[in-house]
């Protein structure tokens, strides 16, 4: 079978981007830094990744990402992303063979709504970055299974995967809110099964944020009009909130170990 993802791999921006953020994902594990103190990173990134991905749809970044979200509407939007972030960790097992339950169970915990865990079935969403030009619902079944076995034949870079699904899944919004966060969650979960970043410290979402939301927003809609030059564009901006998210990681660890 023919690897769906070829025909991109052979861009050469695209295999560089994939190259480049392989590079800085492999320097962050095989940094002894960070290796030395893996048991303060890998709770600590995951709250700041799981702040981090609220804060794109709105929410506060909080100056220590050890406290509660306050009780407000934009608290439980903090503590959505904090909880799907938190579970999409625990469920790298079962998204190498299911990603749509994975998917679904991420979503009862991104949204309040009555529907959650369920695909949309109106064309009515919660769009925090107002996308647009939202796909009917008529095609989600089709599209989620095609993702779905993209996701788990391709012999592609990680790196590549994880940003067609994230994309993918933020452009479709499969489900009536909370879709980005399931979205974003969804490359970290790539990047752990795929054993790139097994223990998921990355912390693309926080990269993700680091480069701002209107280049986020930028990025996705460049994607959506499917051309070479937009899913180009798209995948150099995932490189880069990895990237980005990996050289934080690693500073973290430096401090960490500075304070020893």
């Amino acid at each position: 079978m023919a690897d769906p993802l070829a025909n991109l791999m052979a861009i050469d921006e695209v295999a560089r981007s994939c190259d480049d953020a392989l590079k800085a994902i492999d320097q962050l594990m095989w940094n002894r830094t960070v290796r030395r103190h893996r048991e303060y990173l890998v709770p600590y990134t995951r709250r700041i990744a799981g702040y981090a991905t609220a804060a794109l749809d709105g929410a506060q970044m909080p100056g220590d990402p050890t406290m509660e979200p306050e009780a407000s509407p934009m608290g439980l939007l903090a503590e959505h992303g904090l909880l799907v972030t938190a579970e999409a960790d625990l469920q790298v097992l079962a998204f190498k063979t299911e990603p749509m339950k994975v998917w679904a169970r991420l979503h009862t915990l991104a949204s309040s709504a009555p529907d959650r865990g369920q695909p949309r079935t109106s064309n009515e969403v919660i769009d925090p970055l107002r996308l647009g030009n939202l796909p009917p619902h008529e095609v989600l079944q089709d599209r989620l299974t095609a993702l779905t076995n993209l996701i788990i034949d391709s012999k592609s870079s990680a790196i590549l995967v994880a940003a067609i699904a994230h994309a993918e899944l933020a452009t479709l919004r499969p489900f009536s809110e909370g879709s980005y966060l399931v979205a974003r969650a969804t490359t970290r979960l790539v990047l752990a099964a795929r054993e790139v970043d097994i223990d998921s410290i990355v912390m693309s979402e926080y990269g993700a944020q680091l480069l701002g939301r209107p280049a986020y927003v930028k990025a996705l809609t460049a994607y959506m009009s499917g051309t070479r030059e937009g899913i180009v564009a798209w995948v150099e901006w995932q490189s880069q909130a990895i990237q980005r998210g990996a050289e934080m990681a690693e500073k973290l660890a430096i401090s960490a170990d500075s304070k020893n």
